[in-house]
């Protein structure tokens, strides 16, 4: 799995998480993501709240998700 996170500015960010693997990752944290709150996952079209403790999610194989 490979995370990164890019920013311009204050407003403009995106978060990148990919498997780039055959197996299904469950239960994935990000434990510092850049802010707590509402994010915008582009690839699904869905929100996620994204609390002080960090981000906990899955990740299917071959798959990629984008937060901005």
């Amino acid at each position: 799995m490979l995370a990164y996170y890019r920013w311009s500015d204050e407003v403009t960010r995106a978060v990148v998480v990919a498997n780039f693997s055959a197996a299904y990752l469950s239960g994935n944290s990000i434990p510092k993501f850049p802010a707590g709150g509402s994010w915008h996952e582009w690839m699904y079209n869905k929100i996620v709240e994204v609390g002080e403790e960090g981000f906990k999610f899955d990740l299917p194989e071959w798959s990629a998700q984008v937060f901005v």
